[in-house]
């Protein structure tokens, strides 16, 4: 080859892109401070749940559980305090009314039971706005560790 540099460009491309694969299973990660749990389908539908990890002495309104779904493109937040609309999950043909959103005594006493079925899921749905959508239940258990385990950030609100 008598120009070496013209692979610069073609390298620089190919190592400078990520490839984001959907593997279609449920997946966890550590980053920002928080324990972060998700699942894409590859067809516009997604949950992300988030759980801040909370530091000894240090006071947090933010560290409790929240989620973001994507249902058919658009996006869905469980902080309805904050304006997000909200969305339920449906686990095994039982629908949980954004049960993310633990801001309330009632909404907060239903997450541990939640929290279960989801880890146990056969089936799992996401609705919102008279729209529903199948997500992956692959590696579930796997990567949402049990509501007790010193591994799992996630709190309710209550």
């Amino acid at each position: 080859m008598k120009n070496p540099w013209l692979w610069v460009p073609l390298l620089c491309g190919a190592l400078g892109s990520p490839a984001f694969a959907d593997n279609y299973e449920w997946n966890s990660g550590f980053g920002m401070g928080a324990s972060e749990y998700w699942v894409d389908d590859g067809n516009n539908n997604a949950l992300l749940v988030s759980c801040p990890k909370l530091y000894e002495g240090e006071p947090s309104t933010e560290g409790y559980v929240s989620a973001e779904a994507t249902i058919d493109g658009q996006r869905y937040g469980s902080d309805t305090l904050s304006g997000d609309p909200g969305f339920d999950v449906i686990v095994d043909g039982e629908r949980w009314s954004n049960p993310f959103f633990t801001d309330c005594r009632a909404c907060g006493s239903n997450f541990p039971a939640f929290w279960e079925a989801l880890r146990q899921a056969n089936n799992l749905y996401i609705s919102a706005d008279g729209v529903r959508s199948k997500l992956p239940t692959a590696g579930l258990e796997r990567a949402l560790p049990p509501l007790d385990s010193p591994e799992n950030n996630c709190r309710s609100a209550w």
